[in-house]
C-alpha cells in the first residue's frame, strides 16, 4: 500500500515545480545528460522520492532541449538550489510529446527514456557535478483511457449494498499517444521481492500491480492537512491470473478492463520516515471525485483531466450524493 498511497499523494499535489531563484549560499548542480535524441527533462525531488519509483511533487526543473542536444551540448544546470538532499532523476521525450502544462502528459511515455536516481547532498556554496545517464526504455504509454458509455457525468452510490460496474476502455487521446502502445499493463506485485506474488489483503487472490481508485477532491476544510481519502475500485482478476501463471516478472497489457466501485472510503496519509496510515472512513464522503489508474513504475492517468477542454470523454466527473445511514 506504500506506493499507492506516494502515488495518490503525486496525483493530488502535482503542481508547483520551483525553477531556481536568488538564495542566501545557494548550491548549484550541473553536469551532462546522456542517452537518445530528444529534450532532456531534469528534476529533483526530496530524498529517496520520485520516478521511476513512486512519484512525488519536485522541488526544481531543468532541462536540456533537443535542439541544444543535437548540437552538440548536453549540458544542464540547477543554478539556484537550496542546500539540501535531493534525489536527481532524468528523462529524455524521445518522440516530443510531454508537455508539462496538460497533467496528464507530464510524464515519461512509451520510447522514451528515464535515468536511475542520484541521491545528493547539497552543500552551502558549492557545486556538485552529476553526469546522468537516461537510457532505460519506457515500454509502453501511460495508463490513458475513456469510460465505455459514458458522458457527462458518473452520479455514484455510497450505500454499503450498491455496486458501480465501471469499464475502462484505453485511449489515444486524440492521437497524443502511440495507439500501438497504449492499454493497461497487469502483473503481480512482489513488493517483498521474495519471488512469491503478495496477498496483502489475504483473500487467496494475488495482488495485481494496476491499481484504481476514486480520490476525493475535498473543498476546503473537508480533509485534515496532508490526507488523500480513496475509494477503491475492484478490479476482476480472473482475466489476468492465468496469463500471468504466478509470474512475478510477467506483464499483460489489455485494451478493457472492469472494476466495481466498493462504497468504503479510506483515509491515506504518508509521512517522510514513518510508516504510512491507512484508516478506515466507512462510507465515501458527498462531493467530488476523480477516477485514477495508477500503472507500476510510476506511469498514472485520471478523469477529469487537463485535456477535458478539447476531449469531453476526458472530462467526465464523479460525485457521490447520498450517504448511507
Amino acid at each position: 500500500m506504500n506506493r499507492l498511497c506516494l502515488l495518490l499523494l503525486w496525483v493530488a499535489s502535482c503542481a508547483g515545480v520551483e525553477e531556481g531563484g536568488p538564495l542566501s549560499k545557494a548550491a548549484r548542480v550541473q553536469g551532462q545528460i546522456e542517452g537518445a535524441g530528444g529534450d532532456g527533462w531534469l528534476f529533483l525531488y526530496p530524498p529517496g522520492q520520485g520516478f521511476p519509483g513512486a512519484p512525488a511533487v519536485p522541488k526544481y526543473l531543468s532541462a536540456a532541449s533537443a535542439a541544444r542536444r543535437l548540437s552538440g551540448d548536453d549540458s544542464y544546470v540547477f543554478a539556484q538550489v537550496a542546500p539540501n538532499p535531493y534525489r536527481l532523476w532524468a528523462f529524455v521525450d524521445v518522440d516530443g510529446n510531454f508537455d508539462p502544462n496538460v497533467d496528464v502528459l507530464a510524464q515519461p511515455g512509451a520510447g522514451d527514456r528515464v535515468s536511475q536516481g542520484h541521491e545528493l547532498n547539497l552543500q552551502p556554496g558549492k557545486t556538485h557535478f552529476e553526469p546522468v545517464q537516461a537510457d532505460l526504455l519506457v515500454a509502453t504509454e501511460p495508463p490513458a483511457f475513456r469510460l465505455e458509455g459514458v458522458a457527462g457525468e458518473v452520479v455514484l452510490d455510497a450505500q454499503p449494498s450498491s455496486t458501480t460496474v465501471l469499464t475502462l476502455v484505453a485511449d489515444d487521446v486524440g492521437k497524443r499517444l502511440d495507439g500501438k502502445k497504449i492499454g493497461f499493463p497487469i502483473g503481480l506485485v512482489d513488493a517483498d521481492h521474495d519471488g512469491r506474488p503478495d496477498d496483502a489483503n489475504n483473500d487467496s487472490v494475488p495482488d495485481l500491480s494496476l491499481q484504481v481508485v476514486l480520490r476525493f477532491v475535498p473543498r476546503p476544510g473537508q480533509v485534515m492537512a496532508g490526507a488523500t481519502v480513496v475509494v477503491p475500485v475492484i478490479l476482476n482478476p480472473a482475466p489476468f491470473l492465468t496469463a500471468l501463471n504466478g509470474s512475478v516478472t510477467a506483464v499483460v497489457v489489455v485494451d478493457r478492463i472492469q472494476g466495481y466501485v466498493l462504497p468504503q472510503a479510506q483515509q491515506l496519509v504518508s509521512s517522510p520516515g514513518k510508516p504510512d496510515q491507512i484508516t478506515p472512513l466507512g462510507a465515501p464522503l458527498p462531493g467530488e471525485y476523480e477516477l485514477v489508474a495508477l500503472a507500476a513504475g510510476g506511469q498514472y492517468w485520471r478523469i477529469p483531466n487537463g485535456l477535458r477542454g478539447v476531449l469531453p470523454e476526458q472530462g467526465v466527473r464523479f460525485h457521490f450524493d447520498r450517504v448511507a445511514p
